[in-house]
Parts: structure tokens; sequence; C-alpha cells
């Protein structure tokens, strides 16, 4: 953080004047007052501050004169009350009603702005449209200078490309040198919160809670997944993690709709992998498209979303172990079982081979990567975020172009899905806070702004006249520059630049804003095709399940080794390069590099957590 340190200065010249003051034999008038205050700061040791306080002097003491011919005696000059600097901070330690543990008991709206000093926290951003940054940096676009004017906060923005932020992140490590805030710094750093912590890296943000009020309220006030995905422990918390006021599934399989209008097929009826197989194929051979299906270079963007019916996670971490889940008490790992990992690759292995996905799949980081296919008309089966829907709909060029959202596939009719389909209330956003930062409260209460009722509102909306504007009804609506950008870019990628980035920052989101526009409920409408009815979650490792640090450490000794194997081999199978007659000799590998003893201490953890909540 970098600071201009004046106040030692101001205060040594006040106080050279109050003692020429004095010298001159000035008095203080009687019935005048003189105004002090009490200067406080955020104090990263002790991690306490508060608002400055107004005193009022005592008015001298004088005597009335004599009722003689003799001089009326004078008092002595009354003593000078030093004035000190006002608080520059407004924080919200110690005004807010709390429960036992410091936990605020409902929302707190902030004093605006509650910062006037001329620090600035270096914030480490994620930035998935580089290339609409100005020349002047992000801190000079229209949303970031709003909240700087709330919150009287000064931010520099460090925005390095996504494809980048591994990297990025491990040069600041390597010189010891992180910034105040990191969007995602847990992920990259690798290791557990405690560790993180103990390790002197990150910030433990529970110690801080007096200085977020609101994201504490809303931590305990959700579900209580939400409170065990911020909790790391009951006195550790590492990040503010982005939390949505109304959910819905992120991501979900969509499908062009003009198309099956055109072969005569309801998109109601493709509920299972059989018959969107037999789509693609008409797809293919009959409307002569390219590559009719997408996947990203994880295969699956979210896990357990696109092949659900296997009740495992096709999903290929680069950064770590693939998804567990237990069946009976019984902890497995996803792309590792002989059951329905080998059936689920079978099956993506034919439609590759049959060509029905897109060999460039290994470049597609994220929707915008594949979106040229998608304009093109060269694919035609993708999973994106429904509030996407109208922006590609509109690249096409094809005024009949209709994307429609399908319902979670499965293996055969009736089949009951038992993972990775809880609904969340978590977003992609996350911030970590440097140990280092010199003034933890003040980054502290700048990231719980963005909790706060306005704070929620305004970084869920962004600014008033580019975003949005109200419509004739009085509802907010988004503005034609969204809607119809001149420079042809599309809305999500606009509001992820003039609002709150979920991707990337923490923030009480209200993903309406997406949807504000005539017909965008029923695009959201789409998005509860993805929702599960009564969804128990029977293989979903439990609310609260975690590893120790010791269980934690033991398994990445392995993890290295294991990821990249998995990585490579699973990828090869996908793609047909390796046959899957080599499936045994796969799991036989992996047996050899550690998977045993990887499982063995999940399942030890797993049994003790079961144990201890029983």
């Amino acid at each position: 953080m970098k600071t201009k340190r004046t106040l030692t200065l101001v205060l040594a010249l006040v106080f050279v004047l109050a003692l020429f003051a004095g010298c001159a034999g000035n008095t203080t008038t009687p019935g005048t007052t003189t105004d002090t205050g009490t200067t406080n700061s955020g104090t990263t040791n002790s991690g306490t501050a508060s608002g400055g306080t107004e005193q009022t002097a005592e008015p001298a003491e004088t005597t009335e004169p004599a009722q003689t011919s003799e001089p009326a005696e004078t008092t002595e000059p009354a003593e000078t009350t030093e004035p000190v600097e006002e608080s520059p901070y407004k924080f919200a330690a110690g005004k807010f009603a709390a429960d036992a543990n410091g936990v605020a008991l409902e929302p707190y709206e902030y004093d605006q702005p509650f910062c006037t000093s001329d620090e600035v926290l270096e914030y480490w951003n994620v930035c998935y449209t580089p290339m609409y940054i100005p020349e002047e940096g992000m801190r000079s676009m229209p949303y970031q200078q709003e909240v700087e004017k709330y919150t009287g906060v000064q931010v520099e923005y460090l925005a390095p490309a996504a494809e980048s932020k591994q990297e990025s992140f491990s040069v600041m490590i390597a010189a010891d040198d992180l910034p105040d805030l990191m969007a995602h710094g847990l992920t990259y750093y690798g290791k557990s919160a405690n560790d993180a912590i103990s390790e002197g890296w990150f910030a433990n943000i529970y110690d801080y809670r007096e200085y977020a009020p609101n994201y504490f309220f809303q931590a305990d006030n959700y579900t209580q997944r939400v409170h065990d995905t911020i909790y790391y422990s009951d006195d550790q918390v590492v990040w503010f993690y982005g939390i949505l006021k109304n959910p819905t599934p992120a991501t979900g399989s969509c499908i062009r709709g003009d198309w099956l209008d055109e072969l005569g097929v309801n998109p109601d009826d493709l509920d299972t992998f059989d018959e969107i197989h037999d789509v693609l194929l008409r797809f293919k051979n009959e409307l002569e498209i390219q590559w009719p299906m997408e996947v990203f270079y994880t295969i699956e963007l979210n896990p357990a979303y696109m092949f659900s019916g296997f009740n495992t996670a096709v999903w290929l971490n680069p950064y770590g172990l693939p998804s567990v889940r237990q069946v009976n008490g019984q902890v497995q790992m996803s792309l590792t079982r002989d059951q329905d990992d080998l059936d689920a690759i079978t099956m993506l292995q034919q439609w590759y081979t049959e060509g029905l996905i897109d060999p460039g799949w290994p470049a597609y980081i994220g929707n915008d990567q594949m979106a040229p296919m998608m304009a093109s008309g060269d694919t035609g089966y993708v999973c994106m975020n429904p509030s996407q829907i109208p922006d590609y709909e509109a690249a096409t060029g094809d005024p009949d172009a209709k994307w429609v959202a399908l319902v979670r596939p499965l293996r055969y009719e009736g089949q009951k899905l038992m993972y990775g389909q809880e609904l969340s209330y978590m977003t992609y956003g996350n911030t970590t806070l440097s140990a280092s930062c010199e003034n933890l409260p003040l980054a502290v209460s700048w990231c719980d702004w963005f909790f706060s009722p306005f704070g929620s509102e305004y970084s869920s909306w962004g600014p008033e006249g580019i975003v949005w504007e109200y419509n004739a009804e009085g509802d907010k609506q988004l503005t034609d520059f969204v809607l119809n950008n001149p420079d042809g870019i599309a809305k999500a990628w606009l509001l992820l630049m003039y609002a709150g980035n979920n991707l990337g920052d923490a923030t009480l989101f209200d993903q309406t804003l997406s949807y504000a526009y005539p017909g965008g409920e029923e695009i959201l409408e789409q998005a509860q095709k993805w929702v599960i009815p009564d969804y128990q979650g029977e293989y979903d490792m439990p609310s609260g399940f975690r590893l120790t640090d010791e269980e934690s450490e033991e398994v990445s000794s392995y993890s290295g080794d294991l990821t990249t194997y998995l990585v490579e081999n699973y990828a090869a199978f996908f793609t047909g390069a390796k046959p899957l007659s080599e499936w045994d000799a796969y799991l036989a590998d992996l047996s050899s590099i550690g998977l045993d003893q990887v499982l063995a201490i999940y399942q030890n953890a797993y049994d003790e957590f079961v144990a201890g909540n029983r």
C-alpha cells in the first residue's frame, strides 16, 4: 500500500503555533468552545481502529471586576487545548450489534465515503477482456471510479490476462511481494487456508470481523454450505467469497432450437444421452454442421454439469486432483473408477471419433474462445450461462437463430441424479488479503462494502446511465449501450467490465441484472431447467468436510504426479489416441503413483468427520 505520511508534520506545526499563542497571553473568550478530536487509524498489529470523536472544552473561568476604583483582577491565561487531526476513517467497528462471537446481527450501511486518506490499495484482479481496458488502466473506468467515490478508497488495479494469472502469482510469491488484495489468491497458492495464514502470506479475515459486519452476517444467514465454504475453521476465514442473492445454476447445456425446429425435434424430449447423440448426428449429417458439440479444455466447465447422468465429474482439473464423492460411505475419486468413469469416457470417445466434438477443445478456456464457432454456425450444442444466449443469437447474423436450454442429461429415463447438482449460492469471485497489507482494517472494510445494502446493489448493477436506466414502469432495465453495443461487445462481457465482475470480484451479487431487458425473464426461466427438484445429493461429500493441514500436505506430495498423469491420459482416452483397452493399465499406474494412498487419506478423514457429527 502506498501512503503519504503527513500527519506528524501537521501535528508538529499545530504544537508550535499553540506555543506562540500561549506566549502572547491570549485567553479563551468565555462561552466559546474548542473542537478537539482523537486521531484513530487502522493499526496493522492490533487490527483496531475507530472514527474520530469530537469533544468540547469547558469555558475558561473569569472573575467579575471589583466595585472599587482598584483595577479589576485578571485571571491567568486559559490553558489552550491542542487540536488533533480528525480520523480519516469511518469504519464499522463498534457501531453495530453483534452476537457473542462478534458477528453482526443485521446488515450494516456505511457512511460514504468511509475513508478520506490518500492511501492506495493494490488489487491483483482478473481480467477476461484485457483488450477493452483503456490506456489509463482499470481505475479510470466508470464503475471503478464510482466505487472509489462512494468508498473513498483509492485502488490500483493489477489486471493480468486470465491465462497468465498462475505465472503472475508465482512471480509475486517468489519475490515475496503480494498485493494487498488478490482475486482467487488461495486457488493459485495451491495450499489450504490454514497453510496460507500460518505461513504468513494471507490475512485471517476472521481476526478483522469487526470491520466486516456485512460479510460475516451473510455467511451466517444463508445455507450451511455457504457458511462452510467461507469458514475454514471456527476462527479462520481466508477469503471474501462472492454470494448470489438469487441463485440459479451457473451453466448448463444449450442447443440450437431453430435447428431442432428444422429437424422436427422438441427440445423437451431431449433428456438422455442417446437422444442427444442422435440429434448431434443429424446436425452433422443432415444440416452439415462441422462440429455439432463443444467442450472445454477441462471437458466440463463445471463438474458434473454436462455429463450429470454418470454421477461423476468429467472435469480435468489442471491445477489439482479431480473431484471426490462418497458412495455408501466409500470415498471415490472422479476419472478413476471402473464403473461410471469408464462408461463416461467410452461414450465421449465414441462421440469424438464420430466427429461430433470440436477438436479445438484444448484451447477453449471459456465460451469466449469458442464464440467464433457459435457465431459462424459451425456448432450447435454448448454449455453456457443463459445470460449469454441473446449475445450468441445476435452474433450469428441469422434472425432465426435460437438457443434453448436442455435439462441435465440422463443415462436412462427416470434416472436419479445423486452427485454435483446442489444449487450453489457461491459465485466464482473470491478475494484474499495479503498479511503484509499495511492497513488491513481499510482493506477489509473496502471488501465488506460490497456486501452492504448499498454497496451490493451498486456492484451488482453498476453506474446508472451506462449499464441501466429506469423504464416507463420504474424498473431498472439495461441500456441500449449494453444491449446493442456499438463496438459489438457482448452483453455478458460488458457487464463484467461496467459492474461487479462476479468471475473475479467478491460481492453480494444480484444476477437479475443479466436479464433486465424485455424478454429477459424468459431467458432466466431457461436456467430453471437445470434445477433438480428434491435433490438429495446422496453421493456428495458432506458440507464442512475438509482435510486437516497434515492430510492436505500428505495428499500434496502425491497430487503433482497424479494430476499430470490423469490429465494427459484421460485426454488421450477422450480423443481416441489411447485405446480403452488400456483402461485397466491406466488404473494400475494411478495406484502405483499414489492414488491408493490418497484415497486412504480421504477415507480416514471422511470416517472421522462422520463419527464426529453423529
